[in-house]
């Protein structure tokens, strides 16, 4: 799996995948950004199965609607894509470590280690790529996506066999952040949080600039549990993470921004659109009828 937090070269054809169906964009950076084209299919019948972890496996035939639709578009310029999948198909969690090691492989050897304990119910091979968070105390810690090795590898497969090459393939949360990170941190004149809710997930984000404080992943149908995690994590940024307040809060959401009980939050939350990166007049339509194209959007603008 391919966190996108080195700067690749991104092109701009993006497939966001969710349980349903999949939905290809193609993003223009060049003034006024946007979404040039975008549309939905839905997969084929019997064309994705079941892993072991309970997250799907695609087949060529699962994706090959919305691949020849988008070399149609591009008329034939289709040979690298990047690829977002719902957080729920992944863990994303902090590590907390004494030291980080030296290497990469001794850094994966620990965070597999630690996730044994953390994630006690997953037998299934994950890969997992981390990257630094801020410090907490004395604390070391690294944000950590787990996701099941076989999911993964099927998406890469499917999309090779299509003749796309898979430039980065992660969560939509992390996708967020790491594209619209920039953006979001120029506007807020200090720390700022980020919610977004999909299906079977909801991410609380804060971060510094561009880098991330604080992060929490939760399953979404604890619904009554979102109040008072929000609460708990807004403690924690307090006191361990010598937290100076929130300039503003963003969310992405297939709710109103009102419905976050903005009266308890410390201040009001504004859904993330398209004003905010000076996008082309249809955006925010787009992203109001496919919730998921945001995270494609950041997938690729700015990168």
């Amino acid at each position: 799996m391919t966190l996108p937090f080195l700067k690749p070269v991104v092109p701009p054809h993006v497939f966001c995948l969710m349980a349903d169906g999949v939905t290809y964009a193609f993003v223009n950076r060049k003034s006024p950004a946007g979404i040039s084209f975008s549309q939905n299919f839905p997969y084929p019948p019997n064309t994705v199965g079941t892993g072991a972890s309970g997250t799907p496996l695609f087949s060529a035939a699962a994706l090959a609607p919305a691949v020849e639709a988008a070399r149609r578009f591009s008329q034939g310029r289709l040979t690298r894509a990047s690829v977002v999948f719902p957080d729920s198909w992944a863990r994303i969690l902090p590590v907390e470590l004494d030291s980080i090691p030296s290497s990469d492989e001794s850094i994966r050897e620990m965070v597999l280690w630690k996730l044994k304990k953390l994630l006690p119910g997953v037998t299934t091979e994950l890969e997992i790529v981390h990257v630094e968070m801020a410090p907490a105390g004395e604390q070391k810690r690294l944000l950590v996506a787990a996701a099941p090795a076989e999911m993964l590898r099927s998406i890469e497969a499917a999309f090779e066999e299509k003749g796309v090459r898979v430039g980065a393939l992660a969560p939509a949360s992390l996708v967020l952040f790491e594209g619209l990170a920039p953006t979001l941190s120029a506007k807020s004149p200090g720390d700022y949080a980020l919610i977004h809710r999909s299906s079977g997930s909801i991410v609380f984000i804060i971060a510094r600039g561009e880098t991330l404080l604080l992060f929490r992943q939760r399953p979404s149908e604890e619904e009554e549990g979102h109040e008072q995690e929000l609460r708990l994590s807004l403690s924690y940024y307090a006191e361990k993470l010598n937290g100076q307040g929130l300039a503003a809060i963003y969310v992405h959401d297939q709710s109103p921004a009102e419905s976050w009980h903005a009266e308890r939050l410390p201040v009001p939350p504004q859904r993330i659109q398209g004003r905010l990166f000076s996008t082309d007049p249809t955006f925010d339509e787009r992203i109001v009828s496919r919730p998921e194209l945001l995270p494609g959007f950041a997938a690729v603008y700015g990168r």
